[in-house]
């Protein structure tokens, strides 16, 4: 069982050894050599990062170059420095001003690529406003409520939204479908030109350059169906408020459970077997019980209760794991992560055990021992320490 550990232990060490801060304000002021992971309020790149750079936190500004992929999340995000490889990116406001070497795809509310930004692959953004002045070499694909093309775009693109404006140069094939098309006085089409509006025909002035342009119905069919797309952005939908859930729950369990966590990781080697035990007696006992309360007519609130704890567990159950994990690399390398790091750390492990469990059988079985196995370990330490009141301690 211990070497069952050390498996998962194994597939999230990589976190606890790269280079990593928190704190409500980050700088970083001198070059950094490997990967780097960062969470915070404020958060500022003013050094090479050569490596991956992962960010999360309210206010991020990247200035420095970044020599592998940049993926960040946050609140307001401006990206000045020099990204060699990708950009993956969430969050409010995203302001894109520099030169990306491959691709880049974000999910905003507002995303400006400004107009000395230089993108060298695709750009795929799926925001509420999405504003192009810079150059895309790649392809473009962009769907939101207003969208507005002025720069220029090398191999096509394909836009789905509810106002859309160019006054841009397209190299490539473009499809269009949005509620309102305007044509500026700037924009121009280099190759074939599909679009459908709820207005009819647009007029594209002297846009057209040795092409044509042709409405064509059948996008509007396209655009009422559900394409195959459709599910790919559900499912990323579904993955990015998994994580922020996620990462608010284990967030708010480590602000009041932090004490209590550290403290209880202490016998997870030495007790493995009784923890597992103790765990399966919960994770099967606890129905039983339920079950008896609902056919005692005078034990049904006490059973919908139970019921509703035993439910929230089994929810949060891979998060509960995930912090413990946390907790112990924690006190196994001796660092002194606190609040944010450690919540950022467990999120990561959380998304390791969440893929974990879409293997058939296999996961199942092993998200039922792990699982068994934390809730085995927390109720030995309550019951050794013979009170619930520090569970509360922060």
């Amino acid at each position: 069982m211990k070497t069952l550990l050390y498996v998962f232990l194994f597939l999230v060490s990589f976190i606890a050894h790269c280079q990593s801060d928190t704190d409500k304000d980050v700088t970083i002021l001198e070059k950094q050599n490997d990967d780097i992971y960062l969470a915070g309020d404020q958060i500022n790149i003013k050094a090479p990062i050569h490596g991956d750079a992962v960010i999360a936190g309210g206010t991020i500004v990247v200035k420095d170059t970044i020599s592998q992929d940049l993926i960040v999340a946050g609140g307001d995000i401006t990206v000045k420095g020099y990204v060699h490889d990708d950009i993956r990116a969430a969050g409010g406001n995203l302001i894109i001003d520099t030169t990306v070497g491959d691709d880049v795809i974000i999910f905003g509310g507002e995303v400006h690529i400004t107009e000395d930004a230089i993108i060298h692959g695709n750009l795929i953004s799926f925001s509420g406003t999405i504003i192009v002045d810079g150059t895309i070499m790649g392809f473009v694909k962009a769907s939101g409520g207003d969208l507005k093309i002025n720069g220029k775009i090398a191999q096509g693109a394909e836009f789905r939204a509810e106002d859309l404006k160019i006054n841009g140069e397209i190299t490539g094939p473009t499809k269009m479908v949005a509620e309102d098309i305007t044509i500026g006085d700037n924009a121009k089409f280099f190759d074939d030109v599909e679009y459908w509006s709820t207005s009819g025909a647009v007029d594209f002035k002297n846009s057209l350059v040795n092409t044509s342009a042709n409405f064509n119905q059948d996008l509007a069919r396209e655009e009422h169906d559900f394409p195959w797309e459709f599910f790919g952005i559900a499912a990323i939908g579904v993955w990015i408020f998994y994580i922020l859930s996620a990462f608010l729950i284990i967030l708010i369990l480590n602000i009041f459970f932090r004490k209590f966590l550290s403290k209880t990781i202490v016998s997870l080697e030495s007790n493995m077997i009784k923890n597992l035990g103790y765990g399966l007696i919960y994770l099967f006992g606890l129905p039983l019980l339920i079950l008896i309360c609902f056919v005692i007519l005078i034990g049904i609130p006490i059973g919908l209760l139970l019921g509703a704890f035993y439910l929230f567990s089994i929810l949060v159950g891979h998060l509960v794991v995930a912090l413990l994990i946390a907790h112990y690399l924690n006190n196994k390398n001796q660092n002194s992560w606190g609040i944010w790091m450690l919540s950022f750390v467990a999120l990561g492990i959380a998304i390791v055990l969440r893929f974990i469990t879409f293997i058939p059988f296999l996961g199942a079985l092993i998200s039922l021992i792990i699982i068994a196995i934390a809730y085995g370990l927390i109720i030995l330490s309550l019951k050794n320490n013979r009170s619930v009141v520090k569970l509360t301690e922060s």
